[in-house]
This record gives structure tokens, sequence and C-alpha cells, in this order.
């Protein structure tokens, strides 16, 4: 980590919904850059009030949740963390306490928004960390609509095509 300022607590927030390459790249880079991490999860009323493709296919809250914890004591078993439910889209983004945003290259356009946000509420700004993007086998992005749909698996590779 030379050069790089250590941040007491990362946040960044999604729906983790079947964890993927991706989301190991976003938590890995929190892991890197902040003594603590807070994940903000999206629950089944933040997903009715934003839809995503394929909701059928998302899993429940319960699942996503129980999952995550599970990767985060597999792959950083000595350090804190906590996963928090998401009500809203400003999560701890709009809170004291955090001094590092993690978020994705295809989710750094609610920066402004939340820039704003802490403004208007006299927060200072949040140190933000942009995690490209990972990509699967076929070069587009590896993301959970993708997995819903079947066309990729969580690794990212291409996955047969179903017979009808």
């Amino acid at each position: 980590m030379a050069g790089r300022r250590r941040h007491g607590v990362a946040i960044l927030g999604g729906t983790f919904d079947h964890l993927h390459r991706g989301h190991a790249a976003l938590l890995a880079a929190a892991f890197a850059r902040a003594e603590r991490v807070r994940i903000g999860l999206t629950t089944a009323a933040f997903l009715r009030a934003h839809p995503k493709p394929w909701p059928d296919r998302i899993e429940p809250y319960a699942t996503r949740r129980r999952r995550l914890a599970r990767f985060l004591s597999a792959h950083w078993p000595a350090r804190r963390w906590s996963i928090v439910a998401l009500h809203d889209p400003w999560g701890a983004s709009v809170e004291p306490g955090p001094d590092l945003l993690v978020v994705s290259d295809e989710t750094r356009t609610a920066l402004r928004a939340i820039r704003t946000e802490r403004r208007r509420r006299g927060l200072p700004p949040l140190a933000v960390a942009v995690v490209p993007t990972v990509r699967a086998a076929d070069g587009r992005p590896i993301a959970s609509r993708r997995i819903r749909a079947g066309t990729i698996d969580r690794a990212g590779r291409r996955r047969a095509r179903r017979k009808a």
C-alpha cells in the first residue's frame, strides 16, 4: 500500500446478487484502503422501488446477506466489517463517519448527487475509490443482471445456450 492513505471506514453498497468476481474486486479495494468496511445491502423494499432486470431471479435478502458474510469471513477473517440494510440510495454515504466511498465504473454516476447531498447536510467530502469494471470472457462487464439472464456465470464465463 505504498503511497496510498489508509482510511478509517470505507463504505460501499449494492445488491450483491449472485456474488461474483466484480463484487470481489469492489470488496478487495475497500479492504486494501481502509481499516473497517461497511457494506450497505439493498433490501427487498429498496429493490421494489428501484427495479432491476430479471427481478424474479434476484436472490432473497437473507441469502445475499448470508453469502456475503461467508465471503467476507473467508477472505478477510481478521478484518472489521459490517453489513447493514440499505433502504434508500444514500445509505451511509450521507452520514458522518465514513471517509472513503468505493464505487465501480458503472456506479460512479451517483457521485455528483452524493457530493451535493453531503454538502447540503454540512458533511465533509468523502475520498472516492473507483474500481475498474471486471470483464467477462466476452469482454463485457461481469454483472448480476447478466448472471440472472443466464448469459454468464459468476466467474464471467459464457454459459451454454439452453435448449428449448
